[in-house]
């Protein structure tokens, strides 16, 4: 039987409304209780110049952090950009780069299914699986066109 992956995400309302608090939070002293799952990402618009700070969650593989995100913003690191990231506690800049090709971002997504095991990726992605199954790469690269899903590759400065 073939496993069939949805997408099951908060509301965008719910995660506007959150999204002061969270960066609050991120921001001072508390960050503690949030530092194994989300950072900031500080990002300027290249058009509008608008800036944007973002939180999201991450995992870390292999001295990168990793940023999974279907959300249009995401364009504005397209070819790779040094760009403001408060992790930790501690503002300090990253380069970025935008990986968008359905084969790596699913070989990055199963990448974390064997770090964090399927529970964790269903957390941080918002894909979803019939109980007890884990999808294969080829059904993850399925998901990502599917979802439109991207990596941002966050690498220390």
């Amino acid at each position: 039987m073939a496993t069939t992956i949805g997408r099951r995400l908060p509301p965008q309302r719910l995660i506007n409304l959150l999204n002061p608090v969270v960066r609050a939070a991120l921001r001072s002293p508390l960050h503690g209780a949030m530092d194994d799952a989300l950072l900031i990402l500080h990002i300027t618009g290249r058009k509008t110049g608008h800036r944007y700070d973002i939180p999201v969650g991450y995992v870390e593989l292999d001295g990168r952090l990793i940023v999974v995100t279907q959300h249009s913003w995401r364009a504005n690191l397209r070819g790779g950009t040094d760009i403001e990231v408060t992790h930790a506690g501690h503002r300090r800049t990253m380069h970025a780069d935008l990986d968008d090709a359905p084969a790596s971002v699913a070989a990055t997504l199963q990448r974390m299914t064997e770090k964090i095991g399927w529970k964790g990726t269903r957390r941080q992605t918002g894909l979803t699986t019939e109980p007890g199954r884990i999808p294969t790469v080829s059904q993850l690269e399925e998901a990502v066109h599917e979802y439109h899903l991207a990596t941002v590759v966050l690498t220390p400065r």
